[in-house]
């Protein structure tokens, strides 16, 4: 469809029930069209709270969630991992030169289970590790030391050498697992799990320290994933193994209080997670709650806002040559607003039902979309999701 008659050089809208995909090399999908004066209010607040910028890195909340009201359905969509793959960004840009006058060398990972899987403490350092990798951290600390720096650092010579040559996924997949870093449910997985915690949790951090670092935000999304195919015992065992991992003595990790972990996520997933913590015995050090201190709520946008996240697609894609007749075409303001509003202001939702009203508006030749024309475009039934902790 030629998107050329609004001045657009194809749909500037996400389609498929406009979930993010960070991995994505689509503008639409991978969380860079991000409205930075809608979530004004949340990066302040996540910043605050995981940063410690208004106080000190040391006083930051190292343990918390990033959550939205709702369940599997009406949870998602809402803006979390938009706000989480911006914050990585931000802060790896420069590696937290933008905070504490550019004293405190930080870096962020965003970590995701896109697919359900046995919960197993393995798995997510797995994960994490194939996170770094995509995220260049290892790339980072290769610029800045050799191996020599490294094990006069305290880390073993092997994944030293593996570090300093950039190689860290070959030594994961050859020396460790025996297959594909991004292949995780085998039982010979389950058997790595020692060796995997002691790379992520000591290895990997002294190699992080030795090239200045001070600490790490790990954003972990969908973190339900990792337990929806695991009984209630093997969630809580799995809870516990993770609490206990980042925030009890015992590694260079937990040791130097170098990570903060923020578990993205909706209410219902999240209040079956600060259970099984609690159970854990580890609410009391570090309360996990959402709705607590250690939150951070997306909460849906007001109008003013929704129309600015509208207006950020309709940008990326305008051709640079294009001079629209007013700021909102090819809709009017009229039209942004009722859409937004009959969709409940929830970002999924309206992305979504705007990509649909694109694809009606080209076809059927129309010059300006107007709140007339909406009408006329039929409601797509959403798709559900898997089954989530919550139904367990």
């Amino acid at each position: 469809m030629d998107y050329k008659i609004y001045g657009l050089k194809e749909n500037p809208f996400p389609k498929g029930g406009a979930i993010l995909k960070p991995d994505s090399s689509d503008l639409r999908e991978n969380g860079s069209i991000f409205s930075v004066n809608a979530r004004k209010q949340e990066i302040e607040e996540f910043e605050k709270k995981f940063i410690g910028a208004k106080a000190s890195f040391d006083d930051r909340v190292r343990c918390g969630f990033l959550w939205a009201e709702g369940d599997r359905v009406s949870g998602r969509g809402m803006g979390k991992t938009a706000l989480a793959v911006y914050m990585k960004h931000k802060i790896n840009d420069g590696y937290g030169e933008g905070y504490f006058g550019g004293k405190k060398k930080f870096f962020c990972s965003y970590i995701a289970f896109n697919q359900q899987m046995t919960a197993k403490i393995g798995l997510f350092f797995q994960e994490a590790l194939n996170s770094y990798i995509k995220d260049n951290i290892f790339e980072e600390v290769a610029k800045i030391t050799n191996v020599n720096i490294l094990v006069k650092g305290g880390v073993d010579i092997k994944f030293a050498q593996a570090v300093a040559n950039n190689s860290v996924r070959n030594y994961l997949e050859k020396e460790v697992l025996g297959h594909a870093l991004d292949i995780r449910l085998t039982a010979k997985d389950w058997r790595a799990d020692p060796f995997l915690k002691d790379i992520f949790l000591n290895q990997t951090t002294r190699c992080l320290k030795t090239a200045g670092f001070i600490g790490g935000i790990l954003l972990v999304d969908d973190i339900e994933n990792l337990t929806d195919r695991s009984t209630p015992k093997q969630v809580e065992t799995f809870i516990k193994d993770f609490g206990l991992s980042f925030f009890r003595t015992g590694n260079e990790a937990s040791n130097s209080n170098f990570y903060t972990v923020i578990l993205t996520t909706h209410q219902q997933s999240a209040q079956k997670i600060s259970q099984a913590w609690t159970v854990a015995g580890l609410s009391a050090s570090f309360p996990l709650d959402p709705g607590g201190h250690a939150s951070l709520l997306t909460r849906k946008p007001d109008l003013e806002q929704a129309v600015d996240m509208v207006r950020q697609y309709i940008e990326r894609f305008k051709e640079p040559t294009f001079s629209p007749p007013n700021e909102y075409y090819p809709f009017t303001k009229d039209t942004l607003e009722t859409v937004i509003q009959e969709c409940d202001y929830h970002p999924r939702r309206f992305l979504s039902r705007f990509n649909r009203i694109m694809v009606e508006g080209v076809s059927n030749n129309v010059k300006e979309i107007t709140k007339e024309f909406t009408k006329t475009v039929p409601e797509v039934e959403e798709e559900e999701g898997p089954p989530s902790i919550e139904e367990l």
